[in-house]
């Protein structure tokens, strides 16, 4: 039979694994998004690195070819439940584009945000390189 002592550190392992992270700790790292609700077809990957920059890709699919390509690059920061995005670039020019997204659910392998006044939910998944899939046929 299991001690008090090794039951309570299951427990509070079990608790670890299930328990969303905060969210400046496990921004960090690249993210795998296989949709964006606003746009048919486009896949993005980001990485948020610890010091507060980002680099983007989105690559949009047809009949199982990349058809459109673009990047961006800049700086991100967490408020509160607030993710806050700046582009500098845009295609490598320089822009300026800064968007809030209200942070719905972040663990170390899944990250919701939720683009509001309009609604649209983003799902990401960390992935360990910053890697594209190909594009599904017939998408």
């Amino acid at each position: 039979m299991p001690s008090k002592t090794s039951l309570v550190l299951a427990v509070a392992a079990t608790l670890a694994l299930t328990t969303p992270l905060s969210a400046e700790s496990s921004m960090v790292g690249i993210w795998f998004s296989p949709f964006q609700p606003d746009e048919p077809n486009v896949m993005s990957l980001i990485e948020f690195n610890a010091d507060g920059t980002f680099r983007e890709e989105f690559r949009k699919c047809a009949d199982g070819d990349f058809v459109g390509y673009q990047t961006e690059s800049g700086t991100w920061s967490v408020a509160g439940e607030v993710e806050h995005i700046r582009a500098s670039e845009i295609n490598g020019t320089p822009a300026v584009a800064e968007a809030d997204y209200k942070i719905v659910m972040l663990t170390d392998s899944e990250r919701r945000i939720r683009m509001d006044p309009q609604g649209y939910e983003f799902v990401g998944h960390r992935v360990l390189k910053f890697d594209f899939p190909e594009c599904p046929n017939g998408a």
